[in-house]
């Protein structure tokens, strides 16, 4: 009666062994990395509005802002991108600020493929 509890534990701690092994191994194989999100609003119709691409000289957000520096803030088309979803504009010297909220991170990210 001894030997089937030692047979018993035996069998348990070997289970845990290859149970603990098989799900390192199935978490390393996994691409845990979170999905890329992209903007909900047409890049490039925001490209278009800015001026285009050569007009773009770098872009950064912050949690609810896209600023873009400009090489001319004269050719840039306001109404389309307040009709993209843009809910303020502030026009600087050479900066455009743009207010798209949450969205802004993914923005800013599409504009950066877009641009380099």
């Amino acid at each position: 009666m001894k030997t089937e509890y030692i047979a018993i534990v035996v069998m348990i701690v070997f289970a845990l062994v290859l149970f603990y092994f098989g799900y390192v191994s199935f978490l390393k194989n996994k691409d845990l990395k979170q999905p890329e999100h992209s903007s909900s609003i047409d890049i490039e119709k925001l490209v278009k509005a800015l001026g285009g691409v050569e007009n773009i000289k770098d872009v950064s957000f912050s949690p609810s802002k896209l600023t873009v520096i400009l090489m001319n803030q004269s050719v840039v088309d306001i109404v389309p991108i307040q009709e993209l979803g843009a809910s303020g504009i502030v026009e600087g010297k050479d900066t455009l600020s743009i207010i798209f909220g949450r969205q802004s991170e993914n923005i800013a990210n599409d504009l950066k493929k877009k641009i380099s």
